[in-house]
């Protein structure tokens, strides 16, 4: 009987994620979904933070 409820909450729990997957938005690392204007008047998608490189 237990082994049957846990069968079937891992189920559930992996539906979910799949759906999570497929729906939810994923992190765009710095990138915003509308174009923002800075005070020079030029049109950007990413943040300022993105322009700090790693190597």
């Amino acid at each position: 009987m237990v082994q049957y409820i846990i069968v079937g909450l891992l189920g559930f729990l992996s539906v979910i994620s799949m759906c999570m997957f497929l729906f939810v938005k994923e992190g765009t690392k710095g990138l915003k979904a509308k174009p923002y204007k800075t005070k020079s008047g030029i049109e950007h998608t990413a943040d300022r933070s993105r322009m700090k490189h790693i190597v």
